[in-house]
Order: C-alpha cells, then sequence, then structure tokens
C-alpha cells in the first residue's frame, strides 16, 4: 500500500513539474516536437507509461532521487513491433540522463 501512495505522489508531483516546465517553453519550442512526432515519438504524461515502466522506475535502485521530466511513447519503424517508451530524469548530480524502457519495464541499453 505503501508503494502504491510513494507510486502515486510521485508521478503526480512529476506531471506537475512537466507541465510547470512545459507552460514556460516558448512556442519555438514546438518545432522540435513536431519532428518528434514524425519520427514516431509522441509525448506522452507519466500516468500513461506502462504499469511495468511505472514499476521499473519505481522500484529501481539506480532512479532513486532521480526526478522524472518528460516522457515520450516511440513507434517502432517495423510493423508490428513493440513501442519502446523514453523517459528524461534529472540524476542526483543535476544531469539530464534519458532511460529507454520496452513495455515489459525492461532497461533497454544503447
Amino acid at each position: 500500500m505503501n508503494k502504491i501512495s510513494v507510486l502515486a505522489a510521485a508521478f503526480a508531483l512529476a506531471g506537475f513539474t512537466a507541465q510547470a516546465q512545459e507552460a514556460a517553453t516558448p512556442t519555438a519550442a514546438q518545432q522540435p516536437a513536431q519532428q518528434e512526432q514524425a519520427q514516431g515519438k509522441q509525448k506522452i504524461g507519466p500516468e500513461e507509461l506502462p504499469d511495468a515502466v511505472k514499476e521499473a522506475i519505481v522500484t529501481g535502485e539506480e532512479y532513486q532521487g532521480w526526478t522524472m521530466g518528460e516522457a515520450f511513447k516511440v513507434q517502432p519503424a517495423e510493423d508490428g513491433a513493440p513501442a519502446t517508451y523514453e523517459v528524461q530524469f534529472i540524476n542526483a548530480d543535476k544531469q539530464p540522463v534519458t532511460v529507454r524502457f520496452d513495455e515489459t519495464g525492461k532497461k533497454i541499453e544503447s
């Protein structure tokens, strides 16, 4: 029960942070977003991530102390291949990190 509460609070905070940053972004930032969509990359809210990905983030020791930013669903170039998910974080050293997951919550090494 406690993990569920922590998970809900973490995703609520992440969503709020992402919305606040998005509101402050100038309209010139819309061009990269349009390019990402053309490449099959769609921005999604943290609550739209598959449950397995959410669980991997919450339980993964590697991500403890990290702040979650934007999340993306990436459609594969091949028909029938599963989608992947990119999650942007700010790590404990205040450095941006992008982590890719498959639908089962497994980290995809680049």
